[in-house]
């Protein structure tokens, strides 16, 4: 009897046993290997040496920002260091890690509308890239690019507020949308900022990647600058574009930006640039999107990675290799300045000619040229975008034509050009973008 009993359960669950073998939907079976997880970030104890605290701060209302605050141990006043990070990254904890072992106190902080991890409030906050960002109804603070840039704003107030800093001499730097917030941020301080360091981030969108798309109704809420009317556009522009607040910049400012540049176009950094009114430089790096494999940038030329320097460097440490320079020079005093580019009017619209200042040996002096875009690129914005970033950058050797003066002859194709020259430490500055009239 109790073996018929068993028979008849076991004939039961039969049927739940190979349905249960058959179901291939459990969400966790593809991850239940048991193999160790990459780790993707290591989060750093201070280094000896500095002082690292972990805060929210408050923005408006309720509304709270997380940011890292790295500061030397030894006593004294430092240069502050303001560092903002892009879209999709956060804190960048590292990188304020290795400016105060520079000896310079930092603040990285959080900025809504490019990451969120660690933010607080009832913030119209994006949760997925590029989503709110044009946003503009009821008012500007819909957008989540408000709050953005208004969490860099107080970050440079927090800097400025701690005992550490030396408020006469503070730096800001920030990478693609974070870049862009550096050009805001030293638009919007005034004085209040005396180096500012912006790599792809430029003002004025609507000279840059904005003409590349259509409208698309079926897009998210805020993610396409094209799904705005007119009036919103032009309120966008007037409150959140960091090239209408460039004419307010009182720091020495560099541009660091890529000529296939996805995010800042060439034409938006030149007018970015044109809108600065006092001390000004940049560079604009031939083939390259999103980076600068230039000297002196992204390339890291003549760093040593060395895993166990106490100090941190490389990428880990900074954006490019030339900012270090660049802020010692400004903030501290500390070398030389950076060679200076003036493009020399000519008589023919092929010679290209450009005088250098440069207080190091130059190692390098280019021109670099391209043709026009194609004919449907005036019509066509899908045209036009891919033709921004495909277009092929001639290179030309500079050849000396004087006490600090270059040339190079340009074919009859050209339809614009810039000089590139390097020196030895190593950095890397262009001339503007020079078009010409056929």
């Amino acid at each position: 009897m109790k073996r018929n009993i068993v028979f008849l359960i076991a004939l039961l669950l039969a049927p739940l046993t190979v349905a249960r073998a058959a179901d291939t939907t459990d969400p966790f079976a593809p991850y239940l290997d048991g193999k160790a997880p990459q780790i993707t970030r290591e989060i750093l104890p201070p280094p000896e040496g500095i002082a690292v605290r972990r805060v929210l701060y408050r923005i408006r209302d309720k509304n709270e920002a997380y940011a890292v605050i790295a500061v030397p141990k030894t006593p004294g006043k430092y240069p502050g260091m303001l560092l903002l990070h892009g879209a999709g990254g956060s804190a960048e904890e590292e990188k304020a890690m290795a400016w105060a072992q520079r000896g310079y106190v930092a603040v990285a902080p959080e900025m809504p509308g490019l990451f969120n991890a660690l933010t607080h409030g009832n913030l119209p906050i994006s949760r997925a890239y590029n989503e709110g960002r044009y946003l503009m109804n009821p008012d500007t603070t819909r957008s989540v690019i408000f709050d953005g840039m208004l969490s860099a704003m107080k970050g440079l107030d927090l800097l400025r507020s701690l005992p550490e800093t030396d408020t006469a001499n503070i730096g800001v730097c920030g990478v693609s949308w974070g870049g862009s917030m550096t050009t805001m941020v030293c638009g919007l301080a005034g004085d209040k900022v005396k180096a500012g360091f912006a790599i792809w981030g430029c003002g004025f969108f609507d000279k840059g990647n904005w003409l590349s798309g259509k409208p698309n109704p079926n897009a998210k809420p805020g993610s396409m600058p094209q799904n705005m009317t007119d009036e919103e556009r032009e309120r966008w522009l007037r409150d959140l574009d960091p090239g209408r607040r460039a004419p307010n910049i009182k720091a020495a400012f560099f541009l660091a930006a890529a000529a296939n540049d996805f995010f800042g176009w060439p034409d938006a950094v030149q007018a970015t640039l044109d809108a600065i009114p006092g001390e000004k430089n940049h560079f604009y790096a031939p083939n390259n999107n999103h980076k600068a494999l230039v000297p002196g940038g992204t390339g890291f030329e003549d760093v040593k990675q060395i895993p166990s320097a106490p100090k941190l460097i490389g990428n880990r440490a900074n954006y490019l290799a030339m900012e270090v320079p660049y802020f010692d020079y400004y903030l501290k005093g500390i070398g030389k300045p950076f060679p200076k580019v003036r493009v020399q009017k000519t008589g023919d619209p092929f010679l290209a000619r450009f005088s250098v200042t440069a207080p190091h040996p130059l190692t390098k002096a280019e021109v670099y040229w391209a043709k026009a875009y194609p004919a449907e690129a005036a019509t066509n914005p899908e045209i036009l975008g891919k033709a921004v970033l495909e277009r092929a950058w001639t290179a030309l050797p500079a050849l000396k034509a004087g006490d600090g003066y270059y040339e190079a002859k340009l074919p009859p194709e050209a339809v614009v050009w810039f000089s590139l020259v390097s020196d030895d430490r190593p950095v890397t500055v262009s001339s503007d973008l020079i078009r010409i009239l056929h």
